[in-house]
């Protein structure tokens, strides 16, 4: 993870960060939530910031990002390579770091690992689009750049999008996220 994502974690004990589950009914302003600012630090990522040695020319996915428009919320989920997994909500609920715990990691590296083929589908980009209400968006950060794939949220849960399987893996990664915050949200209340 890059230094400034690292040192930002920091400053939030793992309790303050879980909050994952908490939706609120109405979704309040980007710009008052740290959304945008742990969004822009999980797409400035580079690869050797997870640990990933020089590739030599050979182009390596070593992060996919969703971006997910949901009724009330936009939810991005971050994986990396390493195993790492972070959840950012407009609402300004977020769960970071999540590759301390195996089932997460190994959640995030699978979907890596079987979805990476799909950045040579995607557009490169030079700056990262801001999350849109009606699309889902795969960006693919790979030695070579961020390239992305999107489509409509109505053809993704009609099944009939060709990102239905890696929403629906990117669904598992988000899964495992909610039973850990579950899990620590119960040791906490004890």
């Amino acid at each position: 993870m890059s230094e400034k994502f690292l040192s930002l974690l920091s400053k939030f004990s793992f309790y303050n960060i879980i909050s994952i589950l908490l939706f609120s009914a109405c979704t309040p302003s980007i710009d008052k939530t740290p959304y945008k600012e742990l969004r822009e630090l999980a797409f400035e990522t580079e690869y050797d910031d997870i640990g990933i040695q020089n590739p030599k020319g050979k182009t390596v996915v070593y992060g996919i990002i969703m971006d997910w428009p949901t009724q009330r919320e936009i939810v991005t989920l971050a994986t990396f390579l390493s195993g790492d997994a972070s959840i950012f909500l407009t609402s300004g609920a977020s769960f970071i770091g999540g590759g301390g715990r195996e089932s997460i990691k190994k959640s995030s590296v699978r979907l890596i690992h079987k979805y990476a083929y799909l950045w040579k589908q995607g557009k490169k980009v030079r700056w990262t689009p801001n999350p849109d209400l009606d699309q889902v968006r795969f960006f693919f950060l790979t030695t070579q750049g961020t390239y992305y794939l999107e489509d409509t949220v109505s053809e993704i849960d009609s099944d009939t999008s060709t990102l239905t399987p890696i929403f629906d893996e990117a669904q598992a990664v988000i899964s495992e996220i909610r039973i850990e915050a579950e899990k620590e949200k119960d040791d906490d209340d004890e």
